[in-house]
């Protein structure tokens, strides 16, 4: 490898930008003792193929592969890079912009910390100085740089294998050197080192590419979500379940399936996915535990995120990245939910009033108290079911407790007013998730009902200790609203011709007490 060599390499199908190209590097200072050569790559496959190859044409330790549209424009570029280079050992890669970390989705434009400058040339709009945060030291490390131009002083294998066009490969190549143990970094510029068009760019095939980087890098970059299902006698739906977690855009993911079926056919479906894919656990439970698999799932999360699914309810394919995307871009918020979609049994839409209606048009942040108290005043799941919500593993130490109390029909109910008093609540107004709804779940609906009744009471008195409801009078429409709903609870047993089910002194007990209350905050 030659120490005194400074290569210049670039994918060209425009002679014309090219040249004009090699004007700037040839009226580059050159410092004494240092040669200057230039590589261009014209029949390449994709950009990472085309700048692999001409590394491997060239025995010089320093190699700028930039864009046939990029113009060095800082006379002392060459010493300046070197400068760095020779004082910084572990230092493999420097370009002029670059993001402190990317975000989840991989697009380098919705990073919110980015580094450096560049002079953009953008047609008829003219010339502007592009300025991200200042560096301010020799070099500020980085997680991704733009390719625009890229400088190194070791030689890494460009990743052709895996892009066919000219996306990507510019992150890619900052994540093989993080792998290769080197640091990447933007340096310190007194004024813009380059010009570059941005006139010229071409999106065509990026969504492909995109897709094909997060498979490859996810674990890299992102951090883990722990997707767990609680599964019981539903094998069919289980793998439609399964599968919408396997095809998910977001990659970095850990599945736990928690069975607590009363026979094997949960079992032989998880069975062929376990062998293909490390990521599945999955754990079968000698006694049928109800809830307490809930417990139990999340007991064994190591994510630092986590999102539950129920065994009948489906992801759409973007849901982690959209919802890990929400935790990057806001620190405020401690939970993330959407609108969802209803379905029966065969997966058809069902369109029940105050279900899947848009409760706002566009996302929308909440803060967490108010939700919460309208959602207790309510006595409704405003936020939805597990499969619904994602949250930060450290905010929460044991799924379906509020203040050391267990919950069972409303487990997630308990966890999200926890989460609501830690902070804000994401609202996505797209559907992200779908419930399934049909006919056998009727009886056990009944059932839970009751044992809402007494939770629901519960968690809003208890809620009120904690800083929920700004008032009385909130306070006293919650318990209005509770005592409304325990009417029409008895109301739809009857209907229902289930009231010889219903255990009426349980109902009178849970309705004296909210009537106590009540009378307690008249004036």
């Amino acid at each position: 490898m030659n120490e005194y060599k400074i290569c210049f390499i670039t994918c060209l199908n425009d002679k014309i930008l090219y040249s004009e190209t090699v004007r700037y590097i040839r009226s580059l200072s050159v410092p004494n003792g240092y040669e200057v050569e230039l590589v261009s790559i014209c029949d390449y496959r994709c950009l990472s193929e085309g700048y692999d190859r001409g590394m491997r044409q060239s025995d010089a330790k320093y190699k700028v592969y930039l864009h046939q549209d990029t113009l060095i424009i800082n006379k002392s570029f060459i010493s300046d890079i070197l400068s760095i280079f020779l004082n910084n050992s572990k230092l493999g890669m420097l370009g002029v912009l670059g993001a402190k970390k990317l975000p989840p989705n991989g697009f380098f434009s919705d990073a919110k910390e980015c580094y450096g400058m560049v002079c953009e040339s953008n047609g008829p709009s003219g010339i502007k100085i592009l300025n991200a945060n200042e560096v301010l030291s020799d070099y500020e490390p980085v997680e991704a740089i733009d390719g625009l131009i890229m400088v190194t002083q070791y030689d890494v294998t460009w990743r052709s294998d895996l892009f066919l066009d000219w996306h990507m490969y510019d992150i890619s190549q900052a994540i093989e050197f993080k792998r290769a143990g080197y640091e990447v970094g933007v340096p310190r510029q007194e004024s813009s080192w380059c010009m570059h068009d941005r006139s010229l760019l071409d999106y065509t095939g990026y969504e492909e590419e995109r897709l094909a980087f997060l498979k490859e890098y996810s674990e890299d970059l992102f951090p883990l979500v722990s997707i767990l299902i609680p599964a019981c006698n539903k094998p069919y739906h289980l793998e439609l379940a399964l599968q919408s977690v396997l095809y998910q855009s977001y990659h970095n993911v850990e599945i736990i399936i928690g069975d607590d079926s009363t026979n094997d056919e949960v079992q032989k479906i998880v069975e062929p996915y376990l062998e293909r894919y490390k990521r599945i656990t999955y754990y079968r439970n000698e006694k049928k535990p109800g809830a307490v698999n809930l417990y139990k799932l999340y007991s064994l999360a190591r994510g630092e995120f986590i999102n539950f699914l129920m065994d009948d309810d489906l992801f759409v394919y973007d849901k982690i990245e959209k919802m890990v995307m929400q935790f990057y871009k806001h620190d405020t918020i401690s939970l993330v939910t959407s609108r969802r979609q209803l379905i029966d049994e065969n997966g058809e839409f069902l369109n029940l009033k105050n279900y899947s209606e848009v409760i706002f048009s566009e996302n929308t942040i909440l803060n967490g108290m108010e939700l919460g108290s309208q959602l207790l005043s309510k006595s409704s799941n405003l936020i939805g079911e597990p499969t619904t919500g994602m949250f930060r593993r450290k905010e929460i130490e044991k799924y379906g407790f509020y203040y050391d109390k267990d919950f069972n029909a409303l487990n997630d109910v308990a966890t999200w007013i926890t989460l609501m008093e830690k902070g804000d609540v994401l609202y996505l107004a797209e559907s992200l998730s779908y419930s399934r709804q049909y006919s056998e779940q009727n009886k056990v609906t009944s059932q839970y009902k009751i044992l809402g009744m007494d939770e629901w009471l519960r968690l809003i008195i208890e809620s009120r200790k904690h800083g929920f409801f700004k008032n009385d009078l909130m306070y006293k429409e919650a318990i209005s609203n509770y005592l409304k709903l325990t009417l029409d609870v008895v109301s739809s047993f009857h209907k229902e011709e289930l009231i010889q089910t219903l255990d009426v002194s349980y109902i009178q007990e849970n309705f004296d007490r909210a009537m106590k209350e009540f009378l307690a905050y008249q004036t």
